[in-house]
């Protein structure tokens, strides 16, 4: 059968011969003018009702691909996007190379693209303050709250690189602590959870009610993060006696007796943990004599301090002392 058109050709697709199918048929169609969505602020782009961040060159790729439309059957197909910036206009050139079956077509479309600028979800709640969480870090000592503070922030960032929806609202100096408020309630927690691994921490959860979205309560909660009186390098009191602690790991520490020198572990929510002495509280004496567990010590005040450790000392050393009461114990490096 003869091409319907030319009757010249074989007949191939639809009464036609290939190249006045290729005349006749157009494969594709794009709007003269598209949209593009972009957050002012984070700078991402809304693909239908998600937003993502992408940049630019890939937004207009994978909107345009997204717009074009087919009028035949095809089996594969091939575009290109190129732009130029006019006026904050985005003119924009898609070459589109068809394959079905042995026949090949290429098609060039000349799109406006309009930037229109519009705040994603994200960027509504943080520049209007919203949060979820109130994270209250309390107990700090004077001398360690840059290091917690910094701890904190790590872990917000660490967090925050994983769910795009969590932010720092604000942050609160109190004279018992800081407050942080955070955007994700989950993620808070998680910190909170954290925070108390590190530091041996206690947490405790104070839900409340904050309004109602589609038939549901909505609730804020403020977790509170208390640090234990002691910490790492403390002289403190378990059943009865005298252990420095030598790690925090969660609810357990790991002391070393300051009478016979055992490493012990313990968990502060059984043991009753009572703090004797701070590191930095500690003195510094010279070795005297040591023989066995019997030692002399000369203190800061040039007394000569008699006493039993069992840690093996060197004469002429420096050591570090605590004093606990009545009594005074060498502590292990």
């Amino acid at each position: 059968m003869l091409c319907i058109e030319c009757g010249k050709r074989e007949a191939k697709y639809d009464g036609l011969c290939e190249e006045c199918f290729l005349k006749r048929v157009k494969f594709t169609e794009l709007p003269r003018h598209i949209e593009i969505v972009v957050c002012p602020h984070c700078h991402s782009v809304k693909f239908g009702r998600h937003w993502e961040s992408t940049d630019i060159e890939d937004a207009i790729y994978r909107i345009v691909d997204r717009s074009l439309r087919f009028n035949h059957e095809y089996d594969s197909y091939e575009l290109q996007v190129s732009h130029g910036e006019i006026e904050g206009e985005f003119i924009v050139e898609a070459a589109v190379k068809i394959k079905m079956g042995d026949v090949s077509a290429e098609e060039t479309h000349v799109v406006n693209m309009h930037i229109h600028h519009e705040s994603c979800p994200r960027c509504n709640r943080f520049f209007g303050n919203y949060f979820e969480a109130i994270l209250q870090v309390r107990g700090m000592r004077e001398r360690e709250i840059s290091e917690v503070l910094n701890f904190v922030y790590e872990r917000i960032e660490y967090h925050a690189n994983r769910n795009e929806n969590l932010f720092l609202t604000k942050e609160v100096e109190k004279k018992e602590g800081w407050d942080f408020y955070l955007s994700d309630k989950r993620e808070a927690k998680k910190i909170a959870k954290e925070i108390c691994h590190k530091y041996g921490a206690s947490l405790k959860e104070s839900p409340q009610l904050a309004g109602r979205k589609d038939g549901r309560d909505l609730y804020r909660v403020t977790y509170s993060v208390r640090l234990p009186d002691y910490r790492k390098g403390d002289v403190v009191e378990i059943e009865g006696e005298p252990y420095l602690v030598d790690s925090i790991s969660g609810t357990y520490i790991r002391g070393i007796s300051l009478k016979d020198g055992r490493h012990k572990r313990f968990d502060s929510k059984r043991h009753s943990i009572k703090l004797l002495v701070k590191s930095d509280e500690f003195e510094r004496a010279i070795v005297v004599y040591s023989r066995g567990e019997e030692t002399q010590l000369l203190d800061s005040n040039n007394t000569i301090l008699e006493l039993r450790t069992p840690l093996t000392l060197k004469d002429g050393s420096t050591v570090k002392i605590a004093r606990v009461g009545d009594d005074v114990y060498v502590l292990p490096e």
